[in-house]
């Protein structure tokens, strides 16, 4: 392929997954809404996410990291090398392996929920009802792992066929499943035990995010038995699974680590984190999975040709088809915090206080949000290249820095961890970005530096236009009619001058978008014009 038809797959690609991630993302926000609306930000909403923070590093260190990285390139070669049997053959040893895993996983994590709690929210063990809540909370959850993990390892194999819309469902599904068993819960349930309906959206939703993984998976013919086999193939794959692991999913870790020290905070501090850390995942987890997804084919195929040219010309397309979202999002969240974090959540149980400390928190989230899109750009590159060790050297410097600074940023409560995050993530893209040019040479980041400053000049305009209208509103009311067309005029605003702008200047990335919209508009045409006929 040449390079404009590798840019046109990842878009193509990425807009599947843009469109599906979006509606999973939405999703998401609304299931934290739900929770916020009947439980506010309290001791019990910091119990509830504490308790959901292991599974759920899981699920995105499983169904969006490790598993792709390292199962897809290697069921890729294995199908290149040896036809669809060999791979059918590989990846039924690979699900045996991930089931025996996870089963034992699930079981230490129910056995031994007191010391993963003390682990992950020592804080908490200053209040034994509080620690003894998020204990039991925790046995309840951590079974989902497994599922879990059967979604993931489904994700890795459907992903290698080019199948990205099913695999993207799943999430879809498991919010779907939560937000309908919340608004259960806390309408039917004893008082006492009202959260418990969003403990069983979790249950509930994981079964059936590996449910709609079946059809997809039969007709390709990978509905196969698990084996506990140690192919050449197996092996190497399972030997880069831990380093993998670790490498990839820093940004997992990292999390852990603020919220271990978030524990330590007032009460509704680790809600706070919870809900600013879900506006900067709509802002920016939207594109940054699906475009890093959507390439990791294009570098697994390039990385396996040894075309190290190609390989560099993709990683650059995907730094910035990226920030061309990153740069507007992170700068447009920190603008109007206040206004997004009040619409969407100053209703029921929650308060104007939260407010402002979930939107500080949100705030302190923004800067990171350029960096996090390359670093998981960056981090692709190296697993398409077989290489996980240098991922696991830069993880294990992140993690310190991450921690030192969290400490020393602790005083200035949640909005400093969230600060600290940011940080982190600078100080980790650049050390990969720095690494990648050492290993594969000259990366002509020159390239990038025009596209890049345009970025930032429409930015700074569309996002100062959304500033201003931002005035018009009266946040402390939260979620009224006039309040949700202020804050719509403002994003739409910023939307529509950077929209303008970028396809005006003809900014790299925005053609093959805007060719991919066309291209959907076309094909709805002839559609149309034949239910009119």
């Amino acid at each position: 392929m040449t390079s404009s038809e590798h840019a046109g797959r990842i878009t193509r690609n990425a807009g599947v997954l843009v469109a599906l991630t979006t509606v999973s993302r939405v999703g998401g926000l609304i299931r934290e809404t739900a929770i916020s609306h009947y439980f506010g930000a309290s001791g019990l909403t910091d119990v509830f996410y504490m308790a959901f923070t292991i599974p759920n590093v899981m699920r995105r260190l499983v169904a969006e990291g490790t598993m792709t990285a390292v199962v897809q390139p290697a069921y890729q070669a294995v199908r290149s090398k040896d036809g669809d049997d060999a791979a059918r053959r590989f990846y039924a040893a690979m699900l045996g392996w991930t089931l025996v895993a996870v089963l034992a996983m699930a079981a230490i994590g129910v056995l031994g929920a007191p010391a993963l709690v003390a682990a992950f929210a020592s804080g908490f063990l200053d209040e034994p009802a509080k620690f003894a809540h998020c204990v039991e909370l925790t046995r309840w959850l951590f079974p989902v792992v497994i599922t879990m993990a059967l979604v993931g390892i489904s994700m890795a194999v459907l992903n290698a066929h080019d199948v990205y819309a099913v695999p993207a469902l799943a999430p879809i599904v498991l919010n779907i499943s939560m937000i309908a068993f919340t608004i259960l819960g806390a309408l039917t349930f004893p008082p006492e035990h009202r959260i418990m309906g969003a403990v069983v959206g979790v249950l509930v939703g994981g079964v059936a995010q590996v449910a709609v993984q079946v059809p997809a998976l039969a007709r390709r013919g990978l509905m196969v038995r698990p084996r506990l086999a140690l192919d050449p193939e197996v092996k190497s794959a399972l030997v880069k699974f831990v380093p993998g692991l670790f490498g990839l999913a820093v940004y997992q870790l990292n999390i852990i680590v603020l919220r271990q020290l978030a524990s330590y905070l007032e009460e509704g501090s680790v809600s706070y984190y919870n809900y600013a850390d879900r506006l900067m995942e709509l802002a920016i987890g939207i594109f940054a999975i699906a475009i890093a997804q959507g390439a990791f084919s294009t570098m697994n195929e390039q990385a396996a040709g040894g075309r190290v040219e190609d390989l560099k010309a993709t990683w650059r397309f995907s730094m910035v088809l990226t920030s061309l979202i990153a740069l507007p999002a992170a700068l447009g969240l920190g603008a109007i915090a206040i206004p997004v974090t009040s619409v969407l959540y100053l209703h029921g149980a929650f308060t104007w206080q939260d407010v402002q400390q979930t939107a500080w928190a949100a705030l302190a989230f923004a800067p990171g949000l350029v960096a996090m899109s390359g670093t998981r750009a960056t981090a692709q590159v190296f697993y398409a290249l077989g290489d996980q060790r240098t991922p696991v050297v830069v993880s294990a410097i992140v993690l310190v820095s991450n921690l030192l600074i969290g400490v020393a940023l602790l005083r200035y409560g949640v909005a400093g961890l969230a600060f600290t995050l940011s940080l982190s993530s600078f100080i980790q893209t650049g050390l990969l970005v720095y690494l990648l040019r050492r290993k594969i040479g000259d990366l002509q980041t020159e390239k990038l530096v025009r596209p890049w400053f345009w970025q930032v000049a429409l930015s700074a305009v569309a996002v100062a236009a959304a500033y201003g209208i931002q005035f018009l509103g009266d946040w402390p009311r939260g979620l009224t009619v006039a309040n949700t067309a202020v804050l719509g005029a403002a994003v739409g605003a910023a939307v529509l001058l950077y929209g303008a702008g970028a396809l005006a200047l003809k900014l790299e990335g925005v053609e093959q978008v805007a060719g991919g919209v066309t291209r959907r508009l076309r094909r709805l045409g002839p559609a149309r014009g034949q239910i009119d006929r």
